[in-house]
Formats: structure tokens, sequence, C-alpha cells
């Protein structure tokens, strides 16, 4: 069990491997992210009109306000989609990797067992796995969505004025 040194890139090529099999729930879940995005945007979109004209002269306060509750439920809605998608995806293909793991580790010899530490073993089987299901799940979906948001943002910024983008 020696140490090697392994390039990012052929990591994360690795990894994505594992998840190919799921692109369909991460489609999906990159759609809720979209609408959670969308959302985001669309709130501050919403925001402006409030300090520009609602607040001087009370009018349309009601529509305002129901548009900004529609559009928090429209946020919340993607916003768990693609957490619930992710975190399934990031389960699914934990139980791949382990699967992959147990399958490598039953077909190696007694003399492997003999010879090799068990803790550090046991360590990443239970540890190092579980350290690809959070990257799986929450980073990589944390990454997506946020940088969504943030085209959105730069998007509404570029559309109430181009001069100060």
């Amino acid at each position: 069990m020696g140490t090697r040194r392994v390039n990012d890139a052929t990591t994360l090529r690795r990894l994505f491997q594992y998840a190919a099999p799921y692109r369909g729930r991460l489609g999906w879940a990159t759609v809720g992210m979209v609408i959670s995005a969308v959302g985001s945007a669309g709130l501050a979109y919403l925001i402006k009109p409030i300090f520009d004209n609602l607040l001087p002269r009370q009018q349309d306060v009601a529509f305002t306000a129901w548009a900004i509750v529609a559009v928090y439920f429209l946020k919340g809605i993607g916003s768990y989609g693609s957490s619930y998608l992710m975190a399934d995806v990031g389960q699914r293909v934990v139980m791949d990797l382990r699967n992959a793991l147990y399958r490598h580790i039953l077909g190696q010899s007694a003399g492997f067992f003999a010879h090799g530490a068990t803790g550090r073993l046991l360590s990443r089987i239970n540890n190092d796995v579980g350290q690809v299901q959070q990257a799986v799940s929450e980073t990589a979906g944390d990454l997506a969505r946020e940088s969504l948001a943030l085209v959105g943002y730069a998007a509404l910024l570029f559309y109430y004025d181009t001069r100060l983008t």
C-alpha cells in the first residue's frame, strides 16, 4: 500500500466516470440549479421597483409582494430539487465506488492482508469514499449553483446599466 502521486485532473476524470450513469439525474439537478439561480436574480429584479416606484407612491404593492413570494417559492423548489438530486447522485456514486473497492479488495491475495496496514485500508473504505460523496453532492452542487447565480446577477447588472457593468 505505497503512496503515489495522482494528478487532480485524472482523479476528477475518474470520478466523472462513476457519475456518468446518472447523467439524467445530474441534468435534472442542473435544471433545479438554473431555476434557483433565476430565482435569485429575479428577486434582485423585483426589489429595484420597490425602492424606485412602490415606496414613494405606494402603488402595486400587493402585486409586487405576491411576485416576490412566487419567486421565493420557485427558488426554493429549484434549490430543493437540485440539492436532493445531487445528494442522490452522490450516494449512488459512493455505492458504486464502494462496490468497486470491495471487489478489488476481495481479489487481493492473503499476503496483501498479512503485510498491509489494515487501519489504512479501513480508513480508505470508510472515510475517503465518504469524502468523495461530499465532493460530488455538496461541493460540486454548490459550485454550479453559485456560478449560475453569479451569471444571473451579472446579466441583471448588465440589463440595468451597461456602463457600470
